[in-house]
């Protein structure tokens, strides 16, 4: 009966992980972004890094003012989120390139683009 149970809870374990959604880019490591706002006007600009699993995780980012702001993100196929002080979505168009758009909790908003370092 013990391992009736044990491989029926392996079964589970392994259809759990089927159901991770998958990263196709694996975004960790240093970037450099641009954020401009919706009049076009560049709102900030710096360096984020990625780390954690492919999927998920967590970022650092850090302005031109050495500003930190920190948070979570994740990667489902080559949609991008990032979430925190600011919202990011978007799509990975390539292994080294985001871009989508923004929100601030201060109410700003716009497009981004970051390239990977």
């Amino acid at each position: 009966m013990k391992a009736k149970i044990l491989f029926i809870s392996l079964i589970a374990l392994f259809i759990l992980a089927a159901c991770q959604p998958a990263a196709d880019f694996d975004i960790r490591g240093e970037w450099e972004y641009t954020m401009t706002t919706t009049d076009g006007n560049t709102y900030d600009t710096g360096t984020i890094t990625f780390d954690g699993e492919a999927a998920k995780g967590t970022y650092l980012e850090i302005n031109i003012y050495q500003v930190e702001y920190k948070g979570e993100f994740t990667v489902n196929g080559t949609a991008f989120k990032l979430t925190g002080d600011e919202t990011w979505e978007g799509t990975l168009t390539d292994a080294n390139t985001i871009s989508g758009n923004w929100s601030h909790t201060d109410g700003a908003s716009g497009t981004f683009t970051a390239k990977r370092k």
